[in-house]
């Protein structure tokens, strides 16, 4: 128990105990001072003090009992928050060692003997696999700590724009992109957010199913509006991913089993989430291995509230 919680608790069992006391004390002394008058019925004058203190602790009983438990469930869910962080943090170094040790000792290798050609082209890829893996990370704790930039986004010229720019990524050309957004009667409304972010959030969405799908793979983006929410969704037929391991890709560094043969960082999916989330939005995935995934992005068009 923390020493704010210890020293709460001790201000209010004072606060039920003292009243008593009190009471009992003031009680005495009219008793030892001869006092023999009556209150109606059966109370004696000189205890009255003590029976008003003991009604007053007993009112305020149910409280203190309260905070006790309120305390106790507060204290319960920090320390299973501390020991998730905890996990969490363990996961990452444990991941973050393998991924930059892979790197580092492919380049030691190709620096054992006078390096070949290709040996010096390894070397170049291995470095700029470590400047993309450390850039990555960079990006995660600027997006979640940066503050936002907030304009009204059209999301249908948003959605263009990152399949513009998805478009040009190797592979991208032989899968069948289409998008899917509603132009009548009412269009898309618009919404309020960071519109780098939100574009960045997209491109690591779609760069996903280029990655993890095979030429003549559908890729289809779709958007809806419910309430005072847009739902940006992308969907594809590709690999799809094993319903164990769906928690996995939300992990920083976190990768599917057989996402491990795809190059990649396992940190856009994370990034896509911490973005998402600081519009006041929500990111879901939802897989069928061997079949697809489809990704919602959910986020109120009113954007981000205070302190997002």
């Amino acid at each position: 128990m923390s020493a704010r919680t210890q020293e709460d608790l001790r201000i209010l069992a004072g606060a039920v105990i003292v009243p008593a006391v009190l009471g009992l004390a003031l009680s005495v002394i009219w008793w030892a001072a001869g006092g023999d008058g009556t209150f109606y019925m059966t109370v004696s004058l000189p205890w009255l003090p003590f029976a008003v203190g003991l009604l007053i602790s007993a009112l305020l009983l149910p409280a203190l009992v309260t905070l006790i438990a309120m305390h106790r469930h507060v204290e319960q869910v920090r320390r299973r928050t501390v020991q998730e962080q905890t996990a969490s943090r363990r996961r990452l170094l444990a991941r973050l060692d393998h991924e930059i040790k892979n790197p580092i000792q492919g380049i030691r290798a190709a620096l054992a003997d006078e390096p070949s050609e290709r040996q010096r082209a390894s070397i170049d890829a291995q470095s700029q696999r470590l400047t993309s893996l450390l850039g990555d990370l960079r990006k995660i704790g600027e997006v979640e700590h940066t503050a936002l930039e907030l304009t009204t986004i059209d999301p249908a010229a948003l959605v263009e724009e990152a399949v513009a720019t998805i478009t040009e990524a190797p592979g991208a050309g032989e899968r069948r992109i289409a998008v899917s957004l509603p132009t009548a009667p009412r269009p898309l409304p618009p919404i309020v957010g960071d519109e780098d972010l939100l574009f960045l959030a997209l491109v690591n969405v779609l760069t996903n199913a280029v990655k993890y799908s095979a030429p003549g793979d559908a890729i289809e983006v779709r958007g809806r509006a419910a309430e005072d929410v847009v739902v940006l969704e992308i969907a594809d037929t590709g690999r799809g991913i094993a319903p164990e391991e769906l928690d996995l890709v939300w992990e920083e560094l976190g990768r599917a089993q057989e996402a491990r043969s795809v190059e990649g960082s396992g940190l856009g999916l994370p990034m896509v989430r911490a973005i998402v989330e600081r519009h006041g939005g929500t990111a879901r995935l939802d897989s069928w291995h061997g079949e697809g995934s489809t990704l919602p992005l959910s986020l109120p068009a009113a954007g981000p509230t205070a302190g997002g």
